[in-house]
């Protein structure tokens, strides 16, 4: 396990108008008769402030618990824990960076399924309203187009210096030291080469002075004992992205406090509340997977279970949406939604009925 928070520990954040203290607790789940902790879940609390926290750990218990936190988080993480469905064997998390504005966390994933595979998860969160912040809020289609081909570039420099640095090595001393014949540019050869979509800018955070970028490693899981080199990280320094941060981002970026700007409205990688006819109220949160489709839910707040949605991440403007259940569903769901007075609302459909929806 990778966590190394115990007990309370209390997170002085500021906001510019007024200081706000987050406190930051565990939630904890332990192999039955053992002391071995199993699943380890940040819960954040506030006095001044208590829709930042909400919001914060909303989308932690969306995006990994896989259910909404619900009256008790305890019940919630301990019913996930115990599901026949779950195929996550291990989650902890660790606290990255912080300042007035920024929370980084980088959550850590042990799934299981034919064999077990382990991966990270990096996490930021704007302390001024909770929200998960993206590429989408920092960054222009285009600079993301940029940035991701720089950074598998960067990926692919790694990988060159690395096997320059075996070229000198016999295919005997390879043997010997690998145990088997192996060819290390042939290994590589593949790793980083792909052009098409915004791959490799899919996992981020943002760190002091800097945007740190985690891409998973080269190889497969049945060669995973013959890489060497893992996950790649790419870290660029935010000074060298000034021009190209939009206002929102220039505003989280800047070393010192200034007035709160808000990032272009969007759905992508936000938690939204909202109702459903007259007054049901559900949660939305989907996130845009190597720009271009949604993956994720709508929760009714009342349940807190998921309902999975997809869609189309590149709209004009993020004025529009359209997010379906899967066509495998006995009865589809369609969910419409359009800008208006800066309030995302549209209209609920699902065999032949319609509901009028709104998100905040």
């Amino acid at each position: 396990m990778k966590g190394y928070l115990n007990g309370v520990a209390l997170l002085l954040l500021s906001s510019y108008a007024t200081a706000a203290q987050l406190e930051i607790k565990n939630i904890e789940y332990r192999y039955p008769n053992s002391t071995e902790i199993q699943y380890r879940v940040p819960w954040f609390t506030s006095a001044d402030n208590p829709a930042v926290a909400k919001r914060i750990n909303d989308y932690i218990f969306a995006s990994f618990i896989n259910q909404l936190p619900g009256n008790n988080p305890q019940t919630t993480v301990n019913q996930f824990a115990k599901s026949e469905m779950n195929p996550t064997a291990n989650l902890d998390y660790t606290v990255e960076y912080r300042d007035t504005k920024v929370l980084s966390l980088n959550m850590f994933i042990e799934g299981c399924g034919a064999y077990c595979e382990s991966y990270n998860v990096p996490l930021s969160f704007d302390l001024d309203n909770g929200a998960a912040i993206t590429l989408n809020d920092l960054f222009s289609r285009s600079t993301m187009a940029e940035l991701n081909t720089r950074i598998r570039k960067d990926i692919r420099g790694q990988i060159d210096a690395f096997v320059d640095a075996h070229k000198s090595q016999t295919p005997e001393q390879i043997k010997d030291e690998k145990g088997e014949d192996f060819n290390y540019v042939e290994f590589y050869a593949s790793c980083a080469t792909y052009t098409d979509g915004l791959y490799y800018i899919d996992k981020f955070s943002l760190q002091k002075d800097h945007l740190a970028f985690l891409n998973g490693r080269c190889s497969n899981h049945a060669s995973r004992a013959l890489d060497e080199l893992g996950d790649f990280t790419t870290k660029i320094p935010t000074a060298e992205l000034r021009d190209q941060l939009t206002p929102y981002g220039q505003y989280l970026a800047a070393a010192k406090s200034t007035k709160p700007v808000s990032p272009a409205p969007g759905i992508d990688g936000k938690v939204m509340y909202g109702t459903l006819g007259k007054s049901m109220r559900i949660v939305l949160k989907v996130d845009c997977k190597y720009g271009d489709y949604f993956e994720g839910a709508y929760f009714y707040q009342k349940f807190g279970a998921p309902i999975e949605l997809t869609g189309k991440c590149g709209t004009a403007d993020n004025q529009h949406y359209e997010l379906k259940t899967s066509a495998a569903e006995q009865t589809q769901e369609k969910i419409t939604l359009d800008l208006k007075d800066g309030v995302y609302q549209g209209v609920w459909e699902s065999n032949g009925k319609t509901l009028p929806v709104r998100f905040e």
